[in-house]
């Protein structure tokens, strides 16, 4: 009874792993893309150096969403892990996915320091568009260089493999995880959220109190981004903390599996950080809700004309019996 309740447990995280990634993956590259082209298209957003920080999370996001959620569709649904198939795969998706989702948190917390540094000086004090890209490139370099560790510990000794290997490396992946994804991003960005806050409250016009101004409302977006990250970072950080100190305990089938079930929601939670932030901006900020279905309408206004064009010059020709 006890193995067939485990086998049971096994199959519903293989199947929650797959379907859960599959929805995560397409809410999440549907709304990457858009924050990306409302990001580079909306004036009012691609001349501040927080915007393009949040332009550079998102791409990273979505190179999350390749790289870690689209393999976990595949693996959960299929059965079958596309890096056994390629060693370099296996390497690559091992660098690129962690430095992706490192690179992203980096520049969310880039763009509240510059909001916090605007809102101190009251607007007087910017962090400019070319440090911003120095930013974001020596954070991208940063991050890909401190991964490709990863790159050199993972490999196939047997064949159909992608294993972490080294027993020192297996011991310090968890605690540079922790770290990383949970304690850095957590702490920063609180302490970020915190300082934002309590200067809001000293300037003449509040956050609170609104106003429609641009500053305002990107600070709004921000900080609503914050306390979505924190909050789908927590259980990860959680599960983090009892893996690390129940390491050395030994474990039964039926805990093993239920830790398995667990860490499949904790890791779909995660994903959410890197899937969800277009649909948290529409609710934030009605001011970029407004320009979104403005850059909707506009869209359609010019892809329609040419649609009706298209079907009205299109001719049927039928051959001859």
């Amino acid at each position: 009874m006890d193995a067939d309740n485990t086998a049971t447990l096994l199959h519903i995280s293989q199947e929650l792993y797959g379907w859960g990634s599959l929805i995560i993956f397409f809410i999440g590259t549907f709304g990457n893309i858009l924050d990306i082209i409302s990001f580079i298209r909306l004036e009012s957003l691609n001349t501040l150096a927080s915007s393009l920080f949040l332009l550079a999370s998102f791409i990273g996001s979505q190179c999350v969403m390749l790289t870690a959620t689209l393999l976990r569709v595949i693996f959960g649904l299929t059965g079958y892990d596309p890096l056994f198939s390629s060693l370099f795969l296996c390497k690559a998706r091992w660098m690129v996915g962690p430095a992706s989702g490192a690179f992203s948190l980096t520049c969310v917390c880039l763009a509240a320091v510059d909001r916090y540094i605007l809102i101190r000086s009251q607007y007087r004090t910017k962090i400019t568009l070319n440090q911003a890209r120095l930013a974001i490139i020596l954070a991208a370099i940063f991050w890909l260089g401190f991964f490709s560790i990863y790159a050199v510990f993972f490999v196939a000794p047997t064949p159909n493999s992608c294993r972490l290997v080294n027993p020192i490396m297996s011991q310090l992946m968890p605690f540079i995880s922790f770290f990383v994804y949970s304690v850095i991003p957590i702490v920063v960005l609180s302490v970020l959220c915190r300082l934002i806050w309590h200067t809001l409250g000293q300037l003449p016009v509040t956050y609170i109190h609104g106003g429609n101004r641009l500053h305002d409302q990107v600070t709004r977006m921000i900080i609503a981004q914050i306390i979505i990250v924190i909050i789908t970072s927590l259980p990860s950080a959680v599960y983090s903390v009892y893996t690390i100190s129940t390491r050395t305990v030994t474990r039964s089938p039926w805990r093993s599996a239920i830790e398995t079930l667990v860490n499949t929601v904790c890791v779909l939670i995660g994903f959410l950080t890197h899937a969800i932030m277009f649909y948290v901006y529409l609710i934030a900020s009605t001011t970029f809700h407004k320009n979104v279905k403005t850059m909707f309408y506009v869209g359609f206004q010019r892809i329609a004309p040419a649609v009706a064009r298209l079907c009205t010059n299109t001719q049927v020709i039928v051959p001859a019996v």
